[in-house]
């Protein structure tokens, strides 16, 4: 087994026990009402996801970004000079106008402080903009509608309800985050070929 491959194996493990550990925690999130440890959890693992899909897309990068992060240095190309690395930033790493650039920005509003904290007295969903909201209702009601446990959702729908398709959703990022380490790891063996 190649430095690569052990440092991919590293880095395929902690994005699988991440997940795991998001999977068992928001059933209990969404059922106590913790909406700001669900969305928080949402937008962790799609923290993965956007990695998985970074280093899946940049190649040439690939190496010293799996490096960096099994020495615990974090994501990100390791310095010139050996002092550190040069971060990659998130902005960088999300697609925009997807699905993906809605989750991690309504995720954002969670990990951060920010007035949807204040979900008692403001509804954080009906507080965004109806185009944003209809864009939100459609994907969930696409790729998750008639679940067990889900309500249909229109774009007056409350927080509540749509919180309810949280589970759901992580379950379709870890669905995708192992897709793509599964296919992270054919491309680092086949390159070893």
């Amino acid at each position: 087994m190649t430095n690569l491959e052990e440092e991919f194996a590293f880095f395929a493990k902690a994005t699988e026990e991440r997940s795991a550990e998001h999977r068992k925690a928001i059933t209990t999130a969404v059922g106590n009402k913790w909406w700001s440890i669900a969305g928080s959890l949402l937008r962790m693992e799609l923290d993965s996801l956007i990695r998985v899909s970074y280093l899946r897309a940049h190649s040439n990068d690939r190496a010293q970004i799996l490096f960096a992060c099994a020495a615990g240095l974090g994501f990100g190309i390791p310095k010139q000079d050996g002092a550190g690395i040069k971060r990659i930033p998130d902005s960088v790493m999300v697609p925009r106008g997807g699905w993906e650039q809605r989750v991690y920005d309504f995720g954002n509003r969670f990990v951060h402080l920010t007035e949807a904290h204040n979900y008692t007295e403001r509804d954080p969903f009906l507080a965004l903009p109806e185009v944003d909201r209809k864009a939100i209702v459609e994907y969930l009601d696409h790729y998750h509608g008639g679940k067990s446990g889900v309500k249909d959702l229109s774009v007056d729908s409350p927080f509540d309800d749509v919180a309810q398709y949280a589970p759901h959703v992580l379950a379709k990022i870890a669905a995708n985050i192992r897709h793509g380490v599964e296919a992270l790891g054919r491309e680092i063996t086949l390159k070893r070929d």
